[in-house]
Formats: structure tokens, C-alpha cells, sequence
């Protein structure tokens, strides 16, 4: 008998220990699956913002978006206070506070929230809990606006540049389009670096009540000289990405167990497996090994292809909620004159919107679009934005725009590192007596709506286009009658019976004209209803 006590005692003590973690567990996974279906990323330039009316106090600050954010379908928030690396705008006790007034922030608001004893994080927590909305803590894992402006870099990077993958001169040796222009992206193959990620998050989190932290590895998207030079990450570069998201996932669970409650972790990373493991990330690992609890997917360049279906089928798979980014940034076809995307037009949110439900993600995350101020477009466009887009069944039968994105840019521009492919999608050449296919999706079932429809056709801007060149449309196979519009645009009508709900043939030849080739700038449909009855 008393050989039996001491084992008996053990196995109750493991069953109450085992229960306890079960419970925190489940406690966990409910937290991690709650609703989400808009999450607002904010970039945190409310600390900063040139707002006349918004004063460096505390009213002012919570004036510029913070008062805007209830009451529109937008219940988590993810909250940006990154200006660089080891550059913040909360009051960190490890890292430099961003408070310079010289470039384009000559109101920022830090030094005067500071001697208030407060910062933007603690006010945005506040905000947070009084709405009931969920608060994450976003933080940018290589962000390089410094490099076009100076007054944003670290001292941290000016005393270190043994870290930095490159030199000021690197600024006017290499073209914009060159990924070595980006001189001060920090390399990550330096422990010192990975190191300094863990103890800011360390920092972060045992200060701040937050609900979660995110690592946004799409701001920005190097990490390594090797992608910097277009090849792709080695074994060893993802297992130093994979070391470093283990040991944040352990300050997280530390955090959850002191705090007594969940506290989360998200990345923002590529849309396909492939792209991730190219750019260093192992996000299958990094969920199968227990590191992560939600992932957000795409930089939302894209918003209206982004091929997100692989990572959000993988993350599901992997027993986690997966979130489409959709971005201001990718609202403008950039070259193309007399688009109608635009980053107000909320017929382009709803389009993009819809799609990306199409792809059966568990909600949408939007990137730089934020309240600026009461009754301003900017905090009109936000509000609706976020109650439109939440709820997949309430965009049936709305008015859309749906494109195919000229990605020529963002592919082009050095900081982007040829992260998004564009060859199948825009711009397109298109040579004399040739043919050119892209896929548009489109969520909209045209077919079983047409008796509500008023209005579906399709635009296609061509540049080099001049009058009486012959140019043909098809879509799924079956020609349009297209005809000029506006300099550069061919248009046409389409029955409701030609468009797919889903991917959608549109092919464009070029049979006779002046040029020798033409390029495909935007194909645009705009599907306009009948008012609801």
C-alpha cells in the first residue's frame, strides 16, 4: 500500500495536468477559429499622419480611425507599428520609438503621446476592448521604406550595416526594377537579426494586453541575398525562417500561460506553398509542427486572381482558419488610362470580394484602406468597404467590377522581388497575327441572374491601339462584337449565357494594324443589376 500511494498519486497529478492543457488547447483552437469575417491591417500611420484636424492628443489620435471602426462589420484589427527594422511607433523598452517630425511626418504625434504616458498600440488596445474587437500586434519582418526615406531607418541599421544586404551607392548603381537597388532589406542569415526579432516580440507581448501577434513577411518580401538576386531560398535559409517562428510561438504560448488566456500567432505570407518555400518560408512545417494559429495569404497586389486556393485548401487541411488579403494598392491598373479600378470604386471591392469568398477562404483581411478623420472618402470608403465585403451571400446580385490585374509594376519594382508572377495574367503582348488567352474569374452566376441583370460588358484596353486596327474578342470561345471606346479601349456587350460562373476565356487577337505589336493593359467586366424589388 504505500508502494501504490505515491503512483497513484502521479497518475491524478498527470490526469489534472492533462486535462488542464487539453482545456487550454481547446480554449485555444476556439479563439483561433472565432469569426472573423473582415480583419482590418493597419498600417499605424495614425501616430504620423498629416491630419490638421487631429491634435497630438490622445482625443486627437483615437479621432483619426480608431472612432470609425464600430458598427461595419469589421470586428478584429491588426495593428501595424513598424517603421523599419527595430524602428517602432509604440513605447518599446528594447527597441528606438519612431518619433522624427522631418520628411513626410512633420505632425507625428509620438513625443507628445509619450509624455501623456501612452503610445498608439496602448490606445488602439484600449479602442479595441472597448468595441469587444480582437487586437493583434502586426509586425513587419523586413519593411524598407527607409529606403526611399531616410529619415524612417534605425539607428539600429546605421550602426550595423554588416546586416544590411547592401550600401547606400547600391541606391543609384542598380535601376529601380533591380532588387540590389533595395540596399537596406536586412539579411536574416545573421543570428544577431533573427535573434532581434524574438526579443521584440518578447518585448511586445509581455507588455501589451494584445490578443495575438502577426509576422507580416509580405512587408517585405527578401530576406535573403539570394532572392535579392532572383534564386530561391536554400534548405538551410527556411530552416532559419522555421527557427525563428518556433521561437516566437514559444514566447506566444509563455504569454498565453502568464496572461491566462489565448494570445495567437498569424503570418501573412505567399498564396501558394511554392512561392513561400522559394522566398524561405516553410509554412508546412511551421503548421504541422504547432507553431501557428491563423494564416493571412497574399500581399494584395492580385485581388481579383490571387491564387490563393492552395494555401487556404493546406491550411485547412492543417486545421487552421486562412484569410485572403485584399489591397488598396492592387485597386489601379498602373499605365492604363480610363480604367475603371479604382480603390473607391466599391463595385471593384465587391468583385474582388467575391472571388476571393469563391475560393472558400474564412474572411477577407484589407490592407491600406483606413478611416482618416469623420466624414472624410477615406472613412466613408473604409466603412462601407468592410460592411459590403463581410458576407458572401449579400454580394449576390450586386453591382461589380471584375479585371484581370496589370501587374507590370509590382513585378517590375525592385522591392517586389518578382514575388508575383504575371505571366499569365498582365500586361500581355500582343504581336500582329497572334493570339493571346487570360483567364478571368468571376464569382457571379450571370446565367441564373440574367433576368435581374442591366447591364454586363466586357473592356479590354490595348496600348498601340489606333482607329481601324483589326482587333477580335472572344470570350469562352465565342466571339463579341467589340468596337472602339475610349483611346485605347475595345468594349462589348455580353449575353449572360457566354460568362461562367468561375475562370473565363478571354481571348484577343490581333489580325491586321499599324503596329507591329500591341499590349494588353486590362480587361474589365462590369456587371451592373436591376434595383431590388
Amino acid at each position: 500500500m504505500l508502494h501504490k500511494t505515491p503512483f497513484a498519486f502521479l497518475v491524478v497529478a498527470f490526469l489534472v495536468t492533462l486535462t488542464g492543457f487539453t482545456a487550454r488547447q481547446d480554449e485555444r483552437k476556439a479563439a483561433a477559429h472565432r469569426q472573423r469575417p473582415v480583419i482590418f491591417n493597419s498600417d499605424g500611420d495614425d501616430a504620423w499622419c498629416s491630419c490638421s484636424d487631429a491634435p497630438a492628443t490622445t482625443e486627437g489620435f483615437l479621432s483619426i480611425r480608431q472612432d470609425h471602426t464600430d458598427g461595419c462589420g469589421m470586428n478584429s484589427q491588426f495593428y501595424c507599428t513598424t517603421q523599419s527594422f527595430n524602428l517602432f511607433t509604440h513605447n518599446s523598452k528594447l527597441t528606438e520609438v519612431f518619433v522624427s517630425k522631418e520628411g513626410f511626418t512633420p505632425r507625428n504625434r509620438m513625443k507628445e503621446l509619450l509624455a501623456d504616458g501612452t503610445d498608439p498600440l496602448a490606445l488602439t488596445v484600449e479602442a479595441c476592448r472597448k468595441r469587444n474587437h480582437e487586437i493583434f500586434w502586426t509586425l513587419r519582418m523586413n519593411d524598407i521604406h527607409d529606403n526611399y526615406h531616410p529619415h524612417l531607418m534605425s539607428q539600429w541599421k546605421r550602426d550595423n550595416p554588416q546586416f544590411l544586404m547592401g550600401t547606400p551607392a547600391d541606391f543609384e548603381r542598380f535601376p529601380r526594377d533591380d532588387g540590389r537597388n533595395v540596399w537596406t532589406f536586412v539579411d536574416y542569415s545573421h543570428a544577431p537579426v533573427r535573434g532581434r526579432i524574438v526579443e521584440i516580440v518578447r518585448d511586445v507581448v509581455s507588455r501589451y494586453d494584445v490578443d495575438g501577434i502577426d509576422l507580416d513577411f509580405m512587408r517585405h518580401t527578401c530576406y535573403f541575398k539570394e532572392t535579392q538576386l532572383y534564386q530561391p531560398a536554400t534548405a538551410e535559409h527556411l530552416d532559419m525562417m522555421t527557427d525563428i517562428v518556433a521561437k516566437v510561438s514559444r514566447v506566444v504560448q509563455e504569454a498565453s500561460r502568464s496572461k491566462g488566456k489565448p494570445v495567437l500567432l498569424s503570418v501573412r505570407v505567399f498564396p501558394t506553398l511554392e512561392l513561400n518555400r522559394r522566398f524561405g518560408f516553410d509554412v508546412q512545417r511551421w503548421a504541422e509542427s504547432g507553431y501557428l494559429d491563423l494564416i493571412a495569404v497574399g500581399g494584395g497586389y492580385d485581388p481579383f486572381t490571387v491564387p490563393a486556393k492552395d494555401m487556404i485548401d493546406r491550411g485547412h487541411a492543417w486545421g487552421m482558419p486562412v484569410y485572403v488579403c485584399l489591397s488598396n494598392s492592387g485597386m489601379e491598373q498602373r499605365g492604363v488610362t480610363d480604367s475603371d479600378l479604382s480603390g473607391y470604386n466599391h463595385a471593384a471591392w465587391r468583385g474582388a470580394a467575391a472571388n476571393a469568398w469563391a475560393l472558400g477562404p474564412d474572411g477577407i483581411m484589407t490592407f491600406n484602406v483606413a478611416p482618416e478623420l469623420a466624414g472624410s472618402k477615406d472613412t466613408q470608403r473604409a466603412r462601407t468597404v468592410w460592411k459590403e465585403i463581410g458576407d458572401p451571400k449579400a454580394l449576390v446580385g450586386t453591382d461589380k467590377l471584375y479585371c484581370i490585374e496589370n501587374l507590370g509594376y509590382s513585378y517590375t519594382q525592385g522591392y517586389m522581388m518578382r514575388s508575383i508572377p504575371w505571366q499569365d495574367r498582365l500586361p500581355a503582348a500582343l504581336p500582329k497575327r497572334a493570339v493571346v488567352t487570360r483567364v478571368l474569374p468571376v464569382a457571379d452566376d450571370t446565367s441564373n441572374l440574367a433576368a435581374r441583370l442591366k447591364s454586363l460588358r466586357l473592356r479590354v484596353f490595348l496600348a498601340g491601339l489606333k482607329p481601324g486596327d483589326d482587333v477580335r474578342v472572344h470570350v469562352n470561345g465565342k466571339p463579341l462584337s467589340a468596337s472602339p471606346e475610349k483611346p485605347g479601349w475595345l468594349a462589348a456587350d455580353v449575353l449572360p449565357t457566354l460568362m461562367r460562373k468561375g475562370p473565363n476565356e478571354i481571348t484577343v487577337a490581333y489580325r491586321q494594324g499599324a503596329a507591329a505589336e500591341l499590349s494588353i493593359g486590362s480587361v474589365e467586366l462590369s456587371v451592373q443589376y436591376q434595383p431590388a424589388r
